[in-house]
């Protein structure tokens, strides 16, 4: 079977595709490690006594470290480039691993979150720079969607890891995860862009035969050449200025409020702590940490199913479809919790909760995961996509720590159904930004976008 044209300059990119959504399984490793460890640590048996302040800042502080590591992130993708510093941060997160493995005091947690935040910050503001910037528009958003399989995949495996395996073991196995990953990255091409921003024209045409399959190379040399060299610039200073252009405002806008909505929707709150809600909704039809593991499960299938529709139903529509699930599942959670409170005694009602994390994670993943990335990888030059890609990280590690550490506190001073009835809103909210004030970016050139800003 002859293969066409397209089929060959695609398959070199659903090859990257495939070794970022490896890389995102880390992601999802770190997160989903997080509700079975923390209720197994909790317990009576508990090979790390926790206090519930204690296990709240184990929660928390991965996110925390997020935000040094999205700064970081973002000044080696300006000096190494995108790919390169995909490989670095995967150091900090083996470290992380390393480090639980070895764990027998809280401290070594603490340490080994503070070092996996570092790494997953720099995967943050990197991972969709390296896609944007390797990949045909036709399926730009596909490989981002791709690429942000591996996070409920991730969840998943940990889900059931460290629900049976101990805490070492389980570690183990995910730092072992990493080797094949170090030696992806080591053997993949860099970004042209970065290539032709210092100067190096024939490495760039390299990687360019590479992820076009010979196809429309200097065709795509030259385009690459024209985008890089029409916004260079040769400070850092002048980076910043041209962030507050009136163009590059309306987009830095639109990618701080899509991170901040990624993360205010309740998603850490929901994936750190699901086993817990659910014992507290009086969840007894299902064990809790089996729903987590079946929660994940349909999460896997729903950011699948965002790889065919980014891209042709469009990042708007996804956006808004996602969000409204998101709001339903937690006005759901309200509902539940308020019964809760006048009645005490809801067992018919199991339904509601199981229901509503089923509803959330899937809504999460098929819209609020994947578009923000996906915009973040289009909206801004290449002059600037650093830059602009800390300020999402930093944007989305602070968001993120605030969601995590404040919940517990919100829940002891208002109640669940008051906390859940506050994400729901601020996923609601997405609604009418959706529609009023973000770009729609599907099946757009890089160069078309920044034309669409400069004329508005």
């Amino acid at each position: 079977m002859v293969l066409s044209v397209e089929s060959k300059i695609i398959f070199p990119q659903w090859y990257t595709g495939i070794g970022v959504t490896l890389l995102l399984l880390q992601m999802g490793f770190l997160g989903g490690w997080v509700s079975p460890t923390l209720a197994r640590l909790m317990a009576a048996d508990s090979p790390i006594p926790l206090t519930v302040d204690e296990a709240s800042w184990v929660a928390s502080i991965l996110n925390f470290c997020r935000f040094f590591g999205s700064i970081l992130g973002a000044v080696a993708a300006n000096y190494l480039g995108s790919k390169r510093s995909i490989f670095v941060s995967l150091f900090p997160i083996s470290a992380g691993w390393l480090i639980i493995s070895l764990a027998n005091q809280v401290k070594w947690l603490y340490l080994a979150r503070v070092s996996s935040g570092v790494g997953i910050g720099m995967v943050y503001s990197t991972f969709p720079l390296f896609i944007g910037e390797v990949s045909t528009p036709e399926i730009r958003g596909a490989l981002i969607s791709l690429a942000t399989c591996g996070v409920p995949v991730g969840q998943l495996i940990t889900s059931i890891g460290s629900s049976f395996l101990s805490l070492s073991t389980s570690a183990v196995i995910y730092v072992s995860i990493t080797l094949p990953l170090i030696a992806l990255f080591v053997w993949l091409p860099e970004s042209p862009h970065h290539l032709i921003k210092i100067g190096k024209r024939e490495e760039a045409k390299k990687s360019i035969d590479w992820y076009r399959a010979g196809t429309g190379v200097e065709k795509e040399l030259d385009a690459v050449e024209k985008f890089v060299e029409s916004v260079k610039s040769t400070s850092f200073f002048e980076q910043l200025r041209e962030l507050t252009s009136a163009p590059m405002r309306k987009a830095l806008f639109q990618v701080i409020a899509l991170f901040t909505f990624m993360q205010i929707s309740g998603v850490n709150s929901v994936l750190f702590y699901m086993e817990t809600i659910l014992t507290h909704a009086k969840v007894t039809v299902i064990e809790p940490f089996l729903i987590f593991i079946y929660v994940n499960v349909a999460g896997i299938f729903a950011a699948a199913l965002s790889i065919l529709l980014i891209d042709t139903c469009g990042r708007r529509f996804l956006l808004m479809v996602s969000s409204s699930g998101v709001g339903l599942s937690m006005i759901g959670m309200t509902c539940h919790f308020l019964l809760m409170d006048t009645y005490r005694n809801v067992p018919s009602l199991q339904f509601i909760p199981i229901a509503s994390m089923f509803l959330f994670v899937t809504s999460f993943y098929v819209g609020l995961f994947p578009v923000p990335n996906a915009i973040l990888s289009e909206l801004f030059p290449a002059n600037i996509k650093c830059v602009a890609a800390s300020v999402a990280g930093l944007t989305g590690a602070m968001m993120a720590f605030l969601s995590t550490k404040t919940y517990q506190p919100l829940i002891d001073l208002m109640g669940e159904a008051y906390v859940f009835m506050i994400y729901a809103i601020c996923a609601i909210l997405v609604i009418p930004f959706s529609l009023f004030i973000m770009s729609e970016t599907k099946g757009k050139s890089l160069q078309q976008i920044q034309d669409e800003l400069t004329r508005k």
